[in-house]
């Protein structure tokens, strides 16, 4: 029998970390989770004892702190977990020869342009969580020239708190919701970028050329925070009698929140071209996500 690929996967009790466990995985994959309370990346003695003991052939790092508010009163605490722990882990993997999957956000651009932007756009964030992402970024490129770093844009999942279940608890709960209509992104559904994970981490261990570099994977087509969540109530109308209304709003009304870029769509053609992988339809993934929700409530406890 031939030994199987040891994959190292950190972050794993986030919601893409989830969506990962929950997908069929590769017969020759052997996956090693780790969350947060059984591994601190920014923690550089625990990683080098973790990645000396699992000894992988590949690290896929879904590990982060993305609550963007919360990162902008925080923001020790989001240079730790966004900047330093990826500095300490793309030094390891360089002294291993290890490659590394990272995954990066749509906000490290200041989304001024009038198009999808590109993987070699100019980086601009306009907070916290951005600015964090754009140095762990920076970092990796670096100190390890064997990675992928694939920025995403606006995840969302059954799987733990995210833009979903949150949506949802409005929507049980308040009679009004105010959305903005004039932030845009590509909504991506964790179980894609799960799929596109294990697509990239195939392609790499296969050894094929031209696959380093920063990459963009998000859901189609673009659409405003108020288009989702019309989107979402919709999904969720076969579920509850529920229906409060939907206001249309801007972002200046909401000044105490870190600001977001206005259109941080992801230009996804170079994925697609070296990875093959095409964008996905959200709303074919916000389906998917639903019935899972629905059919097992526990799995966004």
């Amino acid at each position: 029998m031939n030994a199987k690929h040891r994959i190292m996967l950190l972050g794993a009790g986030g919601q893409v970390g989830q969506a990962l466990r929950h997908c069929p995985l590769p017969a020759d994959w052997e996956l090693g989770a780790y969350d947060h309370a059984r591994l601190d990346i920014a923690n550089a003695s625990a990683l080098r004892d973790a990645v000396r003991d699992f000894k992988p052939v590949l690290i896929i790092n879904a590990a982060a702190m993305t609550a963007v508010d919360k990162a902008e009163k925080d923001p020790d605490g989001a240079r730790a977990a966004n900047f330093e722990g990826p500095a300490i882990l793309a030094s390891q993997c360089s002294t291993r020869d290890i490659p590394l999957i990272h995954l990066s956000t749509d906000y490290v651009f200041d989304g001024r342009q009038d198009r999808p932007c590109l993987p070699d756009d100019a980086m601009n964030p306009l907070n916290v969580y951005g600015e964090s992402k754009m140095l762990g970024e920076e970092a990796i490129r670096h100190e390890h020239s064997w990675h992928v770093i694939l920025r995403v844009s606006w995840v969302f999942s059954a799987f733990g708190r995210n833009l979903l279940p949150n949506t949802l608890k409005m929507i049980d709960e308040r009679d009004e919701l105010r959305m903005v209509t004039d932030q845009t992104g590509g909504p991506t559904p964790a179980l894609d970028v799960a799929r596109a994970l294990v697509v990239i981490g195939k392609t790499l261990l296969d050894g094929k050329s031209g696959c380093f570099g920063t990459f963009h994977y998000c859901g189609a087509p673009p659409c405003s925070r108020y288009a989702l969540t019309e989107a979402i109530m919709e999904a969720y109308a076969p579920y509850t009698s529920r229906r409060p209304k939907i206001s249309p709003t801007v972002s200046a009304a909401f000044a105490s929140f870190a600001r977001r870029p206005s259109f941080s769509a992801l230009d996804c053609t170079k994925t697609e071209a070296v990875f093959g992988l095409p964008q996905p339809s959200w709303r074919q993934g916000l389906a998917e996500a639903m019935d899972l929700l629905m059919t097992d409530r526990s799995v966004s406890a």
